[in-house]
């Protein structure tokens, strides 16, 4: 069973979300992306939290890593925050939580209800233009 400061620290955590998915106007937190691969803290109050970048070339890890270190030293009963980064595992759709997966195809659902588009439609429209050639 997790303790109060351990449930203060993962609802910190939740906090941070993903500034690429905000971009794109679905935004899905650090857990429900699944770019954590691990945390925890010990008794002393030093928490250790490791995250997987999207890519490789993640240009915005920084900012992520620097927004866990806030959030949960801000937390009561922390005294101090690491964050690294796990270079080992690269991130898949599937490293995503049930919950940021049923985010995500929500608001998928919504985006094709107010701009309804269908697969390859851009050939059809095409071949259209062109009398059918191409």
């Amino acid at each position: 069973m997790a303790s109060g400061l351990e449930r203060e620290i993962e609802s910190a955590i939740a906090l941070v979300d993903d500034p690429c998915s905000i971009a794109a106007k679905a935004p899905l937190n650090v857990f429900e992306l699944g770019l954590v691969r691990d945390w925890s803290v010990d008794p002393d109050g030093d928490v250790e939290v490791v995250l997987s970048p999207t890519s490789p070339s993640c240009v915005l890890i920084g900012s992520i890593m620097e927004g866990v270190e806030k959030r949960v030293g801000r937390v009561p009963g922390v005294r101090s925050v690491k964050v690294e980064l796990d270079g080992e595992t690269f991130w898949t759709p599937e490293l995503m939580s049930e919950t940021g997966r049923r985010k995500l195809a929500n608001r998928h659902q919504e985006s094709m209800k107010r701009v309804p588009v269908r697969p390859r439609e851009w050939q059809q429209v095409g071949s259209s233009r062109t009398g059918g050639a191409g």
